[in-house]
């Protein structure tokens, strides 16, 4: 690892550049999950692009990548839908993981979020993954409900 780390940021015109990574969380998530695991291996990057762009047809979206020499090892997605933000991904590579990268991430998609006048932040955890509540407890985020869903396949 280098001591150097660079963070991109942009918009949607560099959002295709996560897909490694965001595949990389999905196969986390799918991972983690007990009970949607159909969900993680069909949701594609392609639909969860189509979502972000979606909600960027009605706010401001930023997305921030990191880079040590020349390779990516993590990166936020942050939106403004009118006056609420959320964090709508993050992904740090295991190998960088206590490095404070995704602080840094964090802190700069907290700004833009704050800079644009947002009234409250939300960030979803899915099921299985509840090992990141203590990381976005460090940055004023607790559950406050939790949302059951119904499943067929149990």
């Amino acid at each position: 690892m280098n001591n150097e780390i660079i963070f991109r940021h942009g918009d949607i015109a560099i959002l295709d550049e996560i897909k490694e990574l965001w595949e990389e969380l999905n196969k986390h998530h799918l991972e983690k999950s007990p009970y949607f695991k159909h969900h993680f291996e069909n949701y594609t990057f392609e639909k969860r692009k189509e979502s972000i762009i979606k909600e960027a047809k009605n706010g401001k979206i930023l997305v921030i990548i990191a880079y040590d020499n020349n390779k990516k090892i993590g990166y936020i997605v942050s939106s403004v839908k009118t006056n609420i933000g959320e964090i709508e991904s993050i992904y740090i590579k295991e190998d960088y993981r206590k490095c404070h990268i995704g602080n840094i991430l964090m802190e700069k998609s907290l700004d833009f979020l704050k800079s644009n006048d947002v009234k409250k932040i939300i960030i979803g955890v899915s099921y299985g993954n509840e090992e990141a509540f203590g990381f976005y407890e460090k940055f004023g985020f607790y559950p406050k409900v939790t949302v059951l869903q119904f499943i067929s396949n149990v």
